[in-house]
């Protein structure tokens, strides 16, 4: 089986050679690089639903994070522990360890953890998203959940500076340059981050004077944040070869305050990682070849002195990947990749350094048949050092049932969630017997697309099923310690319904979004005698979400409204706390920016206000989010001829 996906690969190159001495059309399908996904079709010729996220959006809110961005404008829901703290990503029920978080095509999820912290990755560095919450891995590996890939910022003739002043001590600094001569084009980011995080908050506390509970403010102590980010990106293009080279660094000292019952004074976290990602594509004939190598050296320490916790990681990735894209005629396209891959962690808490060889072939066929349908598949072989093979594959479709206009998509896959390194090599509680988790998945929806000059609408229903087996969860034994076992079943099902409407009248521009979402995701099988968790709504997901933004420009003036509204969610898997359901919340912010020139200069000053009605509330129980708070921003900007 290990020798499986070289055999499926080198078949694939001598077939494309072979091909090749016969000219071959380019499939024919509106070509878009959607990052969430290898297939290089427009959105809206996709097998699932794709939401884009692009700078305009992400310029005029004025997030401090990825996290921020996400939970406003993306069909998915963000568990957040409040500023300062963890934001994990969760779509359609899946867990954040069942969900990816790509650059490039390559996961930066954690190695350790399985999941990625949002919080980490600042929003000024961050050019436009994709999120995909149906999407399976046969594209990028492991997980199953859905993916959210995001493009790193590359400026272009200017240079610019940006300061951000807010509440809570809030400072933000960012510059970026940018410079195209002949074929090149080089570019840089940079930032500097820091923030109190000193809001207040509200919680019940007996009273002997009151006799009884009364309402008590308290102040977010031990919460400070500080973070440097830095970005350079290199890139070169002449005629049909393209080169780019980007490296990432970032270093974030983090204040951990803990929950309001359970706080730490005294503990810390520090996260700093260096990416390298280097690309180079060229053609032979009609055939596409891009190779590809990342570099990923991610530092988590935590330290809790009066805990006596001193917990120091370090976790590394490098890759390797191989895209063979090939038109074998105007109808059909196959895009071929082989991987392999090296992760290795050291870490106090581990006895040794635990490692990973992975290599992979995967195979993704496009096919229009006739014009109205095309037809998608995939399939992706794995083979890990440390646990064995993993297979995944889809089977997708799109139909235009009228031109330009409507478009009938669906598929099915089959994935899988490679156990973590902390599920198979914990001390003493590690299970390396551990199999991948797989899940099944399907997705159908209809897309609605109307153009007439300047106005734009697009409204699409998507409808969602998935089955989860062999789920890995850590669950207390006889010792009351727990340890990780394949045992959890779900389902997951729902729908989404998102309406996007443009209108560019002029000088005059009006954007208005909503999107709806209902998730149903619950434990199907007892995970142990006596098991109350099976079919109950799963540990904070809500069943019902609202997201509505509405952006209105005119001239130099752009003004953002944005409106959330969470359902009820349940802090334990079986609904038996007293402090369940934690109630639903809603969420508003509005921003407000104004550009105009003096010479060759453009400045825009912007002023946000977050949680505009002051809503009191938590995503994450016992970890309190702040009340209305306020941002102000200038951004001076020069712009070369």
């Amino acid at each position: 089986m290990r020798f499986l996906p070289f055999i499926l690969f080198i078949s694939t190159v001598w077939y494309t050679h072979a091909s090749a001495q016969q000219p071959a059309d380019t499939l024919d399908l509106g070509e878009l690089q959607v990052q969430a996904s290898r297939i290089y079709v427009a959105e809206r010729y996709q097998p699932v639903s794709i939401s884009m996220i692009d700078s305009s959006r992400i310029r005029i809110h004025a997030a401090g994070n990825l996290s921020e961005l996400l939970a406003s404008f993306a069909p998915v829901h963000v568990r957040a522990n409040g500023p300062g703290g963890l934001a994990t990503l969760s779509q359609r029920g899946y867990s954040p360890s069942q969900t990816q978080v790509l650059w490039n095509g390559f996961q930066l999820n954690h190695a350790m953890l399985g999941l990625m912290d949002l919080s980490l990755i600042p929003s000024f560095a961050i050019e436009q998203m994709s999120v995909a919450s149906g999407n399976g891995n046969t594209s990028f590996g492991d997980k199953g959940g859905g993916t959210v890939a995001i493009q790193l910022r590359k400026p272009r003739n200017e240079i610019g500076f940006s300061q951000t002043i807010g509440a809570f001590g809030q400072s933000i600094s960012e510059s970026y340059a940018g410079v195209e001569f002949g074929s090149w084009a080089v570019g840089l980011v940079t930032g500097i981050e820091s923030s109190e995080n000193d809001f207040t908050y509200s919680r019940r506390e007996f009273s002997n004077e009151a006799g009884g509970f009364v309402e008590v403010d308290k102040r977010r102590a031990n919460n400070e944040m500080k973070a440097k980010t830095g970005i350079l990106s290199v890139n070169w293009n002449q005629g049909r070869k393209e080169f780019s080279t980007m490296l990432w660094a970032h270093d974030m000292e983090n204040e951990v305050p803990g929950s309001i019952n359970g706080l730490t004074p005294q503990a810390y976290q520090e996260d700093a990682y260096l990416r390298w990602m280097s690309r180079y594509s060229t053609h032979i004939q009609d055939q596409k070849i891009t190779t590809k190598l990342y570099l990923n050296r991610q530092q988590l320490d935590f330290i809790n002195p009066a805990a006596n916790i001193n917990s120091l990681s370090t976790s590394s990735a490098l890759i390797g990947d191989v895209e063979l894209r090939s038109s074998f005629s105007r109808s059909f396209q196959l895009i071929s990749a082989l991987q392999f891959g090296q992760n290795w962690v050291e870490a106090s808490d581990y006895s040794g350094s635990p490692q990973r060889s992975q290599i992979t072939a995967q195979l993704n066929p496009v096919w229009r048949v006739l014009d109205p349908v095309h037809l998608y598949g995939g399939l992706r072989l794995d083979y890990y050092s440390d646990f064995g093979d993993a297979y995944s594959t889809n089977v997708g479709m799109n139909v235009e049932l009228l031109r330009d206009h409507l478009f009938l998509k669906g598929q099915f896959s089959r994935n899988f969630v490679a156990p973590t390194f902390n599920d198979l090599y914990w001390p003493d509680l590690g299970n390396p017997d551990l199999d991948p988790e797989t899940n099944l998945k399907f997705e159908a929806g209809i897309l609605f697309e109307e153009r007439i000059e300047s106005i734009q609408n697009q409204f699409e229903v998507t409808y969602y099923d998935g089955w989860v087996k062999d789920g890995i969860r850590w669950l207390p034994g006889n010792d009351g310690r727990s340890r990780p076992v394949n045992l959890e079943e779900l389902r997951l099902q729902g729908f989404e319904i998102r309406e996007e409407f443009r209108v560019e009248l002029g000088q005059l521009h009006l954007d208005l979004q909503g999107m709806l979402f209902h998730s149903l995701a619950e434990i199907t099988m007892p995970r142990f005698e006596g098991d109350r968790a099976v079919g109950k709504q799963l540990r904070y997901t809500p069943k019902w979400q609202l997201k509505s933004s509405a952006i209105f420009g005119w001239k130099g003036l752009n003004s953002m409204f944005t409106y959330n509204f969470t359902d009820e969610r349940f802090s334990t898997a079986d609904h038996s706390s007293p402090f369940d359901p934690l109630p639903s919340y809603q969420t508003s912010s509005w921003s407000g920016s104004y550009q105009f020139r003096l010479n060759q200069f453009r400045f825009t000053p912007q002023f946000t206000v977050r949680n505009l009605f002051d809503e009191s509330y938590s995503v994450i129980r016992d970890y309190p989010m702040p009340g209305r708070s306020w941002q102000a921003r200038i951004t001076i900007q020069y712009k070369f001829n």
